[in-house]
């Protein structure tokens, strides 16, 4: 009877490869920032740190595998949970539902915007990337559709603005590029940008 090899997984050196997975994401998140995603090297994120250059391509594989992971972690450090429990308890409540979603954008830009700037950048000479964008901005306004569809067989929507106009217009406020204008370049704080967002978006769209 043949010996089959148990492969043993030591639990600590699980956690200190999590550990190390953790820092070379957050040194290259440092440096695509700072640097640009292409001016950013495997050598210089290991550099930044602190491990072999054989350990970064061990953890990731690729550049762009590092930056694929750090906008796939974006979405749960927004803390996507408590939008759905928001939204589950605000059913019914259109405008609860409404500021629901501009918390979340508002947590989900605060903390990932710079990232994001970052790989709408490198979209323009990675092909896999710029698809990856165009998705995600699919989903959001997929998402957003939905949302105003739900108002509308609701009877809150208003009776002479078209559905997808006001899909258009909950879409583009509620978007990356409007907090950076207004948080970001303007110094607004984030709850005044919800205040306004919410009160031009509820004027616009509901009765």
């Amino acid at each position: 009877m043949a010996l089959v090899k148990r492969t043993y997984r030591s639990p600590r050196r699980q956690a200190q490869a999590a550990s190390t997975r953790r820092d070379i994401a957050a040194a290259a998140r440092r440096l695509f920032v700072a640097d640009g995603y292409g001016a950013t090297t495997m050598q210089a994120i290991a550099g930044e740190a602190g491990v072999a250059v054989q350990t970064v391509y061990a953890s990731f594989g690729t550049k762009r595998a590092i930056l694929f992971a750090l906008l796939d972690q974006i979405v749960t450090d927004a803390d996507f949970a408590r939008l759905e429990e928001e939204t589950r308890a605000a059913e019914g409540d259109p405008r609860g539902e409404l500021k629901a979603r501009l918390a979340f954008g508002s947590r989900l830009y605060a903390g990932a915007g710079d990232l994001i700037r970052v790989a709408q950048t490198a979209a323009s000479v990675e092909p896999d990337l710029a698809a990856m964008v165009r998705e995600g901005e699919s989903r959001r306004r997929r998402a957003t559709a939905a949302l105003v569809h739900s108002w509308r067989r609701a009877g809150a929507l208003r009776h002479d603005l078209d559905e997808r106009e006001a899909v258009d217009l909950v879409w583009a406020l509620v978007g990356p590029d409007v907090f950076r204008l207004f948080v970001v370049e303007r110094g607004w704080s984030r709850k005044r940008l919800e205040q306004w967002q919410f009160e031009t978006l509820e004027r616009q769209l509901l009765r």
